[in-house]
């Protein structure tokens, strides 16, 4: 198809060693590597959540005034938020003022600001400006406050300050191709005023946040905005590389997901390519027919080295935000230079293989660097391909690794444990008592050797033992610990039951704990919990149930078959990698179980969700009233870094 023809148509250290056959090829790859390795630990540890694929380091969108630049067509749009204690470095002349408004209407009477645009025809003053009073953007800062680990310094905080004055403005560019915009500058020619900045062109981002610490120049590519930069080796685009391979290993299915622009698709296909011509739903049928059909024959992949065919594909649009990838809204529509292209293989598999191994063959003519990704149950291990080194490979080096296997939730007896050396210990003065007693004036020297010999022997072999279990009656009643040990337990066991990617399977795992006459309804009110929504429009899983409570509890019937009723609330750590997204949210669930008890086998018969919402707290650690006794606080599926051993 050409597309130009549109136009005029009108359209736990689990790790031992992970082998990844990849090479960099920069002196100063490790030094990169090293700082990423170092930013990604920070941010897992001073954020609960990561809601975001690139994240500003700079800090920049914490400034107290803040700049977007947007040019679209033949204008630059210029957005700011001006701190109230910073106006008059943006108009010298103006007057403070407590009163905002004042403020603001004193501001909108100057024709213009200090902020100077000047292009190849000289200095731009704004076609219009309008200055207005207004709240701040609520903008993600994970580090905002938090303490630099290679300083030691805390890092700034996000403004307190909530209204500012918002200005807009819009300048005419008139076919220019270097614009140059200065912000107020003191003596030194330094910015008078702490401002960040962010830029796009159409709908392509061009940086991410920086600090508009001096004159900032921007260099436009009209025929590609993907070619648009910041004249300025420390600021540069969020995604540089247009083409991205994701392979996620997981305990039941393999998931080979690739990011690529419709510019490369176009050169690979020998297709002419219009990046402004917008992007509609008969474009998008096409264009996914066109992306299936080219896909499906490239990149083989090999598990234990054979070479599998996918179970099933996809092609999901995307567009590049200054958070990440996500999914394009129904009836959404963007130029095509600013359109990218997501295409997913999944591969099932009954367990974690030995090897995994993809040959890629595609390469963009731009930039023959791919940018990858591998991640497993140990965690993400990111790497490059490169047209001397095409093959991504995966190797089983986890050494402590438990396949996700729901199990029946049991009751057991109770039972008494006792020390092995204390037994022993016991058992050894008693022999030795018995001896004395009995063999105090016999002339059976033998008999009065043999005799302790046996008993030191059988001590040394019961305090061998750690502890030994001694079974009791099962309480006539159950309490409210015991419930919260069967609650818990049912819940830890779901999420592996959810790992199941076949339905046949997925359903045998889940009537081992729900009983056979509520699986259906049962399982419908389950899903949106335990198969959670990310931020991309995908299905998760949940890595971690904790904070269980029980707030009500009582019987509803006796005999046979005990039912019982629960008010219960808890917290989920949901989590969900795609397109190199690792989504993760702690949620507060409150809902009503049904429990039903038949020859000491637990299930649910009935599950009723009240509530379901992200946490404002940070996960706290279990209680020592809620935590079930010997419990673990992780479900043991291999969606966790540290699966159960």
């Amino acid at each position: 198809m050409n597309w130009n023809n549109r136009v005029t148509k009108g359209e736990g250290n689990l790790l031992d060693n992970h082998s990844i056959s990849a090479m960099r090829d920069k002196p100063n790859i490790k030094q990169r590597f090293c700082i990423s390795v170092l930013v990604l630990l920070f941010l897992l540890v001073v954020t609960r959540t990561v809601s975001a694929d690139y994240l500003s380091l700079t800090g920049a969108e914490t400034a107290p005034n803040i700049a977007e630049f947007a040019f679209k067509g033949e204008y630059l749009l210029l957005r700011l938020e001006i701190a109230i204690d910073d106006a008059h470095h943006f108009w010298p002349g103006l007057k403070g003022h407590e009163n905002l408004n004042r403020l603001v209407a004193e501001a909108d009477n100057h024709s213009n600001i200090d902020v100077r645009v000047e292009t190849e025809n000289g200095v731009q003053d704004p076609v219009d400006l309008r200055v207005t009073a207004a709240t701040r953007s609520p903008r993600y800062s994970p580090f905002a406050g938090k303490i630099d680990p290679r300083t030691g310094r805390k890092l700034p905080s996000m403004p307190e300050d909530k209204q500012v004055l918002q200005v807009n403005s819009r300048y005419y560019l008139g076919g220019a191709e270097k614009i140059t915009v200065a912000p107020p500058l003191d003596q030194a020619g330094f910015s008078a005023a702490t401002i960040g900045f962010i830029s796009s062109h159409g709908a392509m981002p061009v940086s991410n946040y920086a600090y508009l610490s001096r004159s900032a120049t921007w260099r436009l590519n009209r025929q590609d905005p993907w070619q648009t930069q910041v004249i300025n080796p420390r600021i540069q685009r969020q995604l540089r590389f247009p083409l991205h391979s994701y392979l996620y290993i997981q305990p039941r299915e393999i998931r080979h997901e690739i990011i690529f622009r419709l510019r490369d698709m176009a050169t690979w296909s020998g297709n002419s390519f219009d990046v402004w011509l917008t992007v509609d739903e008969p474009l998008k049928s096409q264009l996914r027919t066109e992306a299936l059909a080219f896909l499906q024959s490239r990149n083989p992949l090999a598990v234990n080295q054979e070479v599998i065919e996918p179970q099933a594909t996809e092609v999901i649009f995307l567009k590049l935000t200054s958070t990440g990838f996500l999914p394009l809204k129904d009836n959404e529509s963007i130029p095509l230079g600013a359109l990218l292209i997501g295409y997913r293989a999944r591969f099932p598999v009954d367990g974690l293989p030995q090897n995994v191994e993809v040959d890629w063959d595609l390469f963009s003519p731009f930039e023959e660097r791919v940018p990858s990704l591998i991640q497993d149950p140990a965690g993400p291990f990111p790497t490059q391909l490169t047209p001397s080194i095409p093959t991504l490979a995966w190797q089983n080096f986890l050494t402590s690794y438990d396949e996700p296997t729901v199990r029946p939730v049991t009751l057991y007896a109770q039972r008494l444990t006792l020390s092995g050396k204390g037994i022993g210990a016991l058992v050894a003065f008693a022999v030795l008592g018995v001896c004395i007693f009995r063999f105090r004036n016999t002339r059976n020297h033998v008999m009065a050797l043999a005799t302790p010999a046996l008993g030191i022997i059988f001590s040394v072999a019961l305090a061998m033992q750690s502890s030994l279990a001694i079974p009791l009656p099962a309480p006539a009643s159950l309490d409210s610990e015991q419930f919260s040990k069967i609650i818990y337990s049912l819940l830890n066991e779901i999420p592996d039951a959810y790992l199941e990617q076949e339905s046949t399977e997925f359903e045998r795992s889940l009537s081992q704990l729900v009983s056979e006459q509520a699986l259906k309804t049962t399982r419908d009110a389950l899903e949106p919990i335990f198969r959670p929504l990310t931020i991309t429009g995908d299905r998760g899983y949940v890595s971690e149930i904790s904070n269980l409570r029980i707030e009500a509890l009582e019987q509803t019937s006796s005999g046979t078959r005990q039912t019982y009723r629960a008010l219960c609330t808890w917290q989920s750590r949901n989590e969900g990698p795609f397109w190199g997204h690792s989504d993760r949210k702690l949620l507060d669930i409150r809902a009503m179980l049904d429990l039903e008890e038949h020859e000491g086998t637990w299930k649910i018969a009935g599950f009723t969700p009240i509530t379901m919402r992200e946490s404002v707290e940070p996960q706290k650690t279990w209680r020592q009233d809620t935590q079930p006794a010997n419990g673990s606080t992780q479900t043991g599926s291999t969606a966790n870094a540290t699966p159960r051993q």
